[in-house]
């Protein structure tokens, strides 16, 4: 199991390098929160993977306003649900939505990054107040990417760069 969590944060790395891609060609990561919990979905071009899905989930804020939630397989591997931060509305108290714009899967052990144009949206709760449910889905030529995680209750660890 350690080698699977320490091959999931390889292939992490290698995907948060890039994942701004439709962003600037010099964007910088600027924060990174880890979020503890339950990964209740996990479907990847239309193949249900929820039994493969951890229970941590990563989610990144870039210069250029690109952010993303990172849904980590047990081999490894990482989808990534990739959308402009400001463009990000409010759906309630202590919720948002937004646009997804691009699906990121990193393949691991082959550490293969594909870069898949999407068109969907992550609606999500605020996970310092207590648990959180975050859900994204996105459709795309590969088909239909989903996933819902439900935080545990604790407040991420969160790291500025």
């Amino acid at each position: 199991m350690k080698s699977a969590v320490l091959a999931a944060a390889m292939l992490v790395a290698g995907v948060l390098l890039m994942s701004a891609g439709s962003g600037r060609a010099d964007s910088r990561l600027t924060g990174m929160a880890t979020v503890k919990g339950t990964c209740q979905k996990l479907v990847i071009a239309g193949k249900d993977r929820s039994l493969e899905c951890t229970g941590r989930l990563l989610n990144t804020d870039y210069d250029d306003q690109r952010t993303g939630f990172y849904f980590i397989l047990l081999n490894g591997s990482v989808i990534t649900f990739s959308n402009r931060g400001d463009l990000e509305e409010r759906a309630g108290r202590d919720k948002h939505v937004t646009p997804v714009d691009l699906v990121i899967i990193g393949q691991y052990p082959d550490k293969k990054i594909d870069r898949v144009p999407a068109k969907g949206r992550c609606r999500y709760g605020n996970p310092f107040k207590g648990p959180s449910l975050i859900e994204c889905s996105a459709d795309s030529e590969l088909g239909r990417f989903e996933a819902t995680f439900l935080s545990n209750g604790e407040k991420p660890e969160v790291k500025t760069f």
